[in-house]
């Protein structure tokens, strides 16, 4: 579906669109990634999220491949349960501001730069995330890494 990008922007504030993927430490390098696109910073003030709700960092979009990626970062160790839900927290967001016509490409991503234990490792790797009744494998990339090294 082409218009994915516009769709996205008309339901979120202006101020909330970002070029820069980083938070806390961690980032994530655009280079490369799909045009056209939109990057949506989660912990904007002027989104219409509850109060008190989870959120994960950052939400991509883009009309090439029609990707919706959920990413949260942490730049040190890994806590499964917190990534886990803000993951989901950041699905539960896309189905509300994605077209629900609109075919596309779920990813949730944990960003990390710390050391991880083996175990949280394979628990995040093992989560499912649900978008629109279907589950979802995070996926993980390292701090600093591209998106593209992991939409393929």
């Amino acid at each position: 579906m082409t218009g994915l990008v516009d769709a996205v922007r008309a339901k979120v504030s202006s101020g909330c669109i970002v070029r820069r993927c980083g938070a806390r430490g961690c980032s994530v390098n655009m280079t490369g990634a799909p045009q056209p696109n939109v990057l949506v910073d989660m912990d904007c003030d002027d989104l219409e999220v509850e109060e008190g709700d989870r959120r994960c960092d950052f939400m991509f979009v883009s009309d090439d491949g029609d990707w919706v990626v959920a990413l949260e970062l942490k730049r040190g160790r890994l806590d499964a349960s917190d990534i886990v839900g803000q993951l989901q927290a950041g699905a539960k967001f896309a189905e509300g501001i994605v077209p629900e016509d609109a075919s596309v490409q779920f990813l949730p991503v944990a960003v990390h730069g710390g050391k991880t234990h083996k175990t949280e490792r394979e628990q995040i790797r093992q989560a499912k995330i649900r978008f629109r009744n279907k589950q979802f494998n995070v996926k993980m990339l390292g701090c600093g890494r591209q998106l593209n090294d992991i939409l393929k």
